[in-house]
């Protein structure tokens, strides 16, 4: 554990010694002059800030899982390909949407939920947002930044001690990554930038990779994109991959409220939809490239790419190969901590000010904030992962899980120990399933609500072309994928007949757990309601509790590191003359 917790510290502190160097060979570069109010210089900004937010981790995990639950490359390939054009679309609509909280407010979801639909329904879903969505994305790479640390070290520790980390270490991070984002927020505003390079490099080195073994012909995996494990109930098999994509490109919407603070807002539609379209080929070729190079998985390509593309590679270089990949994936779930954690806070800060959230009054707004959703994400990651680690499921036993005998692969004849290491997780996984269901159910509500808007006028928005054809064609196909990601979600033996059991196949512990957190969500919102009759707002819910909060802490950090920049040059010019 000691050895974990030094390597994440390490982590940091390499990633911030590198940005710093880089910061100082930029200010003495050609560019230190560069006008950052040029539509150019805006253009990219907003382009990069979508490509960084979406390409993640979703590449690396969901690809290799979309063969099982779509059993073809082709459908996968498609699924990419479609979803990432409905998200192109349904850009449109939210452009129009964030026009609402152009000039004050905020652009969260919860708040044009409020603007367009309701102010209870607002709260419900801000309550949703805090107390679901955020702790489950933030569990989800707490827990994943430990697995791959164990995988990238070779370390199998036996059940007990396995839990006992994920518990000690995994707390320990949630309160790092408040406490960087609270006192270091321009240490956590860098990391992001620096996590753009680790997740890129290995997917460029892969993606030329996986053509180029295509055309040697040494694929050890398949035979490319035409490896098949058959397409009976093809249909089925479309809706089985729906889940997954969705998560992959969860959290585009968020680019739209960027129009607020651009100089040059006719610049912002194009950087967005020119990013989503570059993300979607990226996804479909990326795609193609891994079905051709391997198994779908970036791991494999990257085998065949450290064994010098041999058809049989060695040990040596499975092991090398396998050993880059979990610590890429190590530093990218290790740095997504930290950019949820920040999103965690700054929307829960956002809701607050917009009337939608209860917290106490008194202090510093962006700390209470921070530690708040840590205190429920802690709560929130314990719960889960003790129920994963004490129960059994699949092939974890409990703490009488003897990893020799449970996780050994016949076909194989190896050990499976990232299933291993992964296993206490496994709630944790079903609820970020969750998430995107009931996230992707209130987008979907959302641009119901912005058509109705057209004829009410509830909410006085400049219109956008083309609103109408693409809030039609996004609302339905994103009701059609949810609906479908849904069904196989509570019923998984509609994709995979092999096992119709619907207590071991993670049907019913994945409706049980999606009542459970509709229940929940609705006592603490009914009980939030009832606070806000105790300690009602000045003048109301409308409006804002104050105009010049600052709710996102990097851009306030931001701010202030220009303006002591301005302030060193003036001081510099001064003493020169």
């Amino acid at each position: 554990m000691c050895l974990f917790t030094w390597t994440c510290f390490a982590s940091i502190f390499l990633i911030y010694f590198f940005i710093t160097n880089l910061k100082k060979k930029e200010k003495k570069s050609m560019f230190k002059k560069r006008d950052k109010s040029s539509k150019v210089y805006e253009f990219w900004y907003l382009f990069l800030l979508i490509v960084g937010i979406c390409i993640g981790s979703g590449i690396y995990v969901k690809n290799q899982e979309l063969i099982s639950q779509t059993k073809s490359p082709w459908i996968a390939t498609v699924l990419w390909l479609t979803i990432g054009l409905v998200c192109v679309i349904s850009i449109v609509v939210f452009m129009e949407i964030a026009k609402s909280t152009e000039k004050e407010g905020n652009g969260t979801v919860s708040n044009w939920c409020k603007l367009f639909i309701n102010r209870k329904f607002a709260s419900f879903v801000s309550v949703l947002y805090t107390t679901i969505y955020m702790p489950a994305y933030q569990s989800i790479f707490v827990s994943l930044t430990i697995a791959y640390f164990f995988a990238f070290t070779g370390i199998t520790p036996d059940p007990k001690a396995l839990l006992s980390v994920y518990i000690l270490v995994g707390v320990s991070l949630f309160v790092l990554f408040a406490f960087v984002n609270v006192y270091s927020a321009n240490i956590s505003r860098k990391m992001q930038f620096f996590a753009m390079f680790i997740k890129f490099i290995p997917l460029i080195i892969a993606f030329f990779a996986g053509f180029l073994i295509a055309i040697l012909g040494s694929n050890p995996k398949g035979n490319g994109m035409g490896m098949d494990s058959g397409t009976d109930l093809l249909f089925m098999n479309f809706l089985g991959g729906m889940g997954a994509i969705l998560f992959s490109f969860d959290g585009y919407i968020f680019t739209a409220n960027t129009q607020k603070s651009a100089k040059n807002k006719e610049v912002v539609p194009i950087a967005i939809i020119s990013g989503l379209i570059f993300i979607t080929m990226f996804y479909v070729l990326m795609a193609i490239s891994l079905f051709l190079g391997g198994d779908g998985s970036v791991e494999t390509v990257l085998i065949q790419v450290f064994s010098g593309f041999s058809e049989h590679p060695s040990d040596t270089s499975i092991k090398a190969a396998s050993t880059v990949v979990y610590l890429i994936m190590f530093l990218i779930c290790l740095l997504n901590i930290n950019m949820f954690t920040h999103f965690g806070t700054s929307n829960l800060l956002s809701d607050h000010n917009m009337k939608l959230t209860y917290l106490r009054k008194g202090g510093n707004g962006f700390k209470k904030s921070a530690f708040t959703q840590m205190a429920i994400s802690v709560t929130f990651y314990v719960a889960l992962i003790l129920v994963g680690g004490l129960s059994s499921h699949g092939k974890w036993a409990g703490m009488s899980t003897n990893v020799n005998i449970n996780f050994f692969d016949p076909e194989t004849q190896k050990v499976i120990y990232i299933a291993y290491l992964t296993s206490p997780m496994f709630y944790v996984g079903i609820m970020s399933s969750v998430c995107v269901v009931l996230i992707f159910i209130v987008i979907s509500m959302l641009m119901i609500a912005a058509m109705w808007n057209r004829k009410t006028q509830k909410v006085k928005v400049s219109k956008v072309k083309f609103f109408w054809p693409s809030a039609i064609i996004s609302t339905t196909l994103f009701l059609f994928f949810t609906i479908c990601g849904l069904i196989v979600f509570l019923a998984p033996q509609l994709i995979d007949s092999s096992d119709m059991n619907w207590k071991t196949n993670g049907g019913m512990m994945f409706t049980i757990i999606f009542i459970v957190t509709l229940l929940a969500t609705i006592v603490i919102w009914l009980l939030q309601e009832r606070m806000f009759k105790i300690n009602p707002f000045e003048n109301g819910f409308e409006g804002e509790i104050d105009k010049d909060m600052k709710v996102n802490n990097w851009m306030a950090a931001k701010e202030a590191q220009e303006l002591r920049e301005i302030n060193n040059e003036t001081k510099t010019k001064i003493k020169s003359t």
